[in-house]
């Protein structure tokens, strides 16, 4: 379990009065604005950073028509929040710098601790424990030095997350009783049980479980989940881990689901994912092996989506670069055409000034456009190799995501041979179905020239005869029709969809055809219609039930990825009879 509150201390304790909202304009004085704008920073420092980045800049326009050395100092302060709240870490760090050596110069304690801790909290996101620990040993230094207990006691709490994020459990609960100690005479209950947490956090990872369960329940003493939620999520998870630890297991599992619940109602996927793996802990130490596997699984996929998150981030800052890169190789060919052509424009002029002079500069000119030509066709040359390095990678990519994904599937293949319970086998057969339909998205990626779309008639053809084929015993007299349009859908838009057609063709399989039915028949449509994207899948089945299952999972996984294309989901009857699927997308991207 990870200690998650770091940040609620770098918020808690800074403390600055805001004005009142006035506009900038009306204000007075220059004087008056700054003081305005560095309230509305503190007040907006996380929860509008796009916002905090401008005001710190409209600080920065206002405070050099008044360049004195204490303005500066505040305008590499609040440069360095900007940048870090966006995630733009290196610029923060060599702002906080500027801004820590004016402040030195200027001997000021009070606002040498702030950047300090800022510095800290900085490195500490790139993972430098020797430079975090450095500058928040320098910010509790310079408070002492000041008398400034209470941020003494700030900074020991960040020291004692520092040090049990690094395995240093000894030193972090040191720290922590200093910090906890202070807010306890000060009565200060919302840092009280924020510290007895984090000290819950270390003693945990120390195994010292029963004194940490004393500490997480003297922190959930100390406020409420309303105030803290994150808190109390926290909290209970690492009591249940503790008495899990302990052997007592009845007593555990109510604090284990506590916390998941918890975990769950304020979306925090990070401890959800903890929540999971303590929950999965429990349960292959009470020897329930299939509940432990599958909030593994859980945990997994949680993992995997922000993995994915990261790498569609970095996907995209690599195809941005690759585009900057090509514009400024097409800038530089053009330049060079440009010279090229205005050399022969002088070439011609002095040709008509002068015979003799004409022989040599025809010469030299020659000389050089020769010279230019080479160059450009090696400019040329260079940027068809790295087109078409950057189609080998972006082939190469889909081929080893498609590769990852059929792993996946044999995976749930050699699993469903070993479960005995046929639903168990039928739910992994559906994910193996699942994950064959992003498998074929990612194989006619790189078997194609079109790298960054699908023709979707092909594919939803490929689609349904290899969902049959995985049916073959239930669907050997099944007859499917396809009309669909040609057209070529991105990625975004036909991931969801082979998703959504796999899950409405495997219900038909599973619910429309009794064994008493003959000519079954199935049919997809798909086509565009008044800006709208169309899919349908009807049956001549036994028809639809009186009331639909909304709670089942097929349902709902279709409605979420129905949601991502903006998309409606709806029943019909089927004439003379059957069901009609509908699903309208108002969201799709066509290439």
């Amino acid at each position: 379990m990870k200690v998650f509150l770091t940040s609620f201390f770098l918020i808690l304790c800074i403390s600055v009065s805001a004005q009142k909202d006035t506009a900038l304009d009306t204000l007075p004085t220059r004087k008056a604005q700054l003081e305005y704008l560095a309230a509305q920073i503190v007040k907006t420092q996380f929860s509008d950073p796009k916002g905090l980045l401008h005001l710190a800049k409209t600080y920065d326009s206002i405070s050099q028509l008044d360049p004195t050395p204490e303005n500066r100092a505040e305008v590499a302060g609040y440069l360095g929040m900007g940048h870090y709240v966006v995630e733009e870490y290196d610029l923060a760090i060599d702002y906080y710098l500027e801004s820590a050596r004016q402040w030195e110069v200027l001997n000021n304690s009070g606002k040498l601790v702030i950047i300090y801790n800022r510095l800290a909290a900085a490195y500490n996101i790139r993972d430098d424990f020797p430079k975090t620990e450095a500058y928040f040993l320098k910010a509790k230094e310079v408070a002492k030095q000041s008398n400034d207990s209470l941020w003494v006691a700030n900074i020991n709490n960040n020291l004692s997350i520092l040090y049990a994020n690094n395995n240093l459990y000894e030193k972090a609960e040191t720290v922590n009783k200093e910090a906890l100690d202070y807010f306890l005479q000060k009565k200060d209950s919302v840092h009280s049980a924020i510290s007895y947490m984090n000290l819950g956090n270390a003693l945990l990872f120390g195994k010292k479980y029963e004194a940490a369960i004393n500490a997480y329940q003297s922190a959930m003493h100390y406020t409420s989940p309303q105030k803290i939620p994150l808190l109390f999520a926290v909290s209970k998870t690492g009591i249940g881990i503790g008495l899990t630890e302990t052997g007592k297991y009845r007593e555990a599992l109510p604090y284990l689901q506590e916390g998941l619940d918890l975990a769950k109602e304020i979306h925090y996927t990070e401890q959800i994912m903890e929540s999971y793996n303590a929950l999965a802990e429990y349960y292959s130490k009470t020897q329930n092996y299939k509940e432990a596997y599958f909030l593994k699984l859980e945990s997994q996929k949680l993992k995997d989506s922000l993995l994915t998150a990261t790498q569609d981030q970095n996907m995209a800052n690599a195809l941005t670069k690759y585009e900057t890169e090509k514009k400024d190789a097409q800038l530089r060919v053009m330049t060079l055409e440009n010279e090229k052509a205005e050399q022969q424009r002088n070439m011609y002029l002095y040709l008509a000034i002068t015979g003799l002079i004409i022989a040599g500069l025809i010469g030299f000119f020659l000389y050089k456009n020769q010279k230019k030509n080479k160059l450009l066709a090696k400019q040329k040359a260079l940027l068809e190799v790295t087109v078409d390095e950057k189609n080998v990678l972006l082939k190469e990519t889909h081929h080893r995501v498609k590769n990852s994904f059929q792993i996946v599937s044999s995976l749930l293949y050699l699993q469903s041979e070993n479960i005995k319970d046929q639903e168990g086998q039928l739910a992994l057969k559906e994910a193996q179905n699942r994950v064959r339909s992003m498998v074929l998205i990612h194989q006619k990626l790189y078997s194609k020239d079109q790298l960054v779309g699908i023709e979707a008639r092909d594919y939803i053809l490929d689609l349904v005869r290899d969902i049959l084929g995985s049916h073959q015993e239930d669907t050997q007299k099944l007859a499917f029709e396809l009309e669909a349009e040609t057209m070529v859908l991105s990625i975004e838009t036909i991931t969801p969809l082979g998703l959504i057609l796999n899950e409405l063709i495997t219900n038909v399989l599973k619910h429309a055809f009794p064994d008493t039915l003959k000519d079954p028949m199935m049919r997809i449509t798909l086509k565009k219609e008044a800006g709208v994207l169309i899919l349908e899948v009807s049956d001549n089945g036994k028809g639809m039930p009186q009331s639909i299952q909304e709670s089942s999972f097929g349902i709902q996984l279709v409605r979420s990825l129905a949601k991502k294309l903006k998309g409606t989901l709806s029943y019909s009857q089927n004439k003379p009879q059957g069901t009609i699927a509908k699903l309208v997308f108002l969201r799709f991207s066509e290439l």
